[in-house]
């Protein structure tokens, strides 16, 4: 009898995981993007890494003016921009759970780099360099890193189960 009942729950919960799962292919283009700020996960991530600067960052997403998925790395980055001001925000999420984000201060020209992946730190994720560029920057600052992240086999399983063969 606890036989059945612990298969019932490991199945219970390996559909709870995998319904609640961020599938990254699902944010491909720019009708869907802003359901990425509904994905409880992804926000809680977020959150842990900008601290108090997730505020910022989220007032930015009032447009979304980039989207792209990158294929070679899978992973997903957009960036989004305020309606009321200059500033703008970029992130990447990578399937291994890897975040990199960014936040432009227009107010002050200062581009705020955060990332949880400790060996990328110091030196802005290409994919941010462009969006770097496109922007009147004067300062940089480097958000300490983290390595933990809940994110971390949790969307590496998640594109495992879209890669395998049906």
């Amino acid at each position: 009898m606890k036989n059945k009942y612990y298969l019932a729950l490991i199945l219970l919960l390996s559909t709870v995981t995998q319904t609640q799962a961020l599938d990254l292919a699902h944010y491909s283009d720019i009708s869907s993007v802003a359901q990425i700020a509904s994905n409880q996960k992804m926000q809680t991530e977020l959150q842990k890494l900008l601290k108090h600067d997730y505020q910022k960052f989220q007032s930015n997403f009032e447009h979304y003016s980039a989207l792209y998925l990158l294929k070679t790395d899978e992973a997903l980055y957009y960036e989004g921009r305020s309606a009321s001001s200059l500033g703008a925000s970029s992130v990447i999420v990578f399937k291994d759970g890897r975040l990199f984000a960014a936040i432009y201060f227009a107010e002050t020209k200062t581009l705020k780099y955060f990332s949880n992946d400790a060996s990328c730190s110091e030196q802005l994720h290409p994919a941010i360099q462009i969006f770097a560029q496109q922007r009147e920057i004067q300062s940089i600052e480097y958000a300490t890193a983290r390595v933990d992240t809940a994110l971390k086999g949790f969307v590496a399983q998640r594109f495992e189960m879209q890669s395998a063969p049906n």
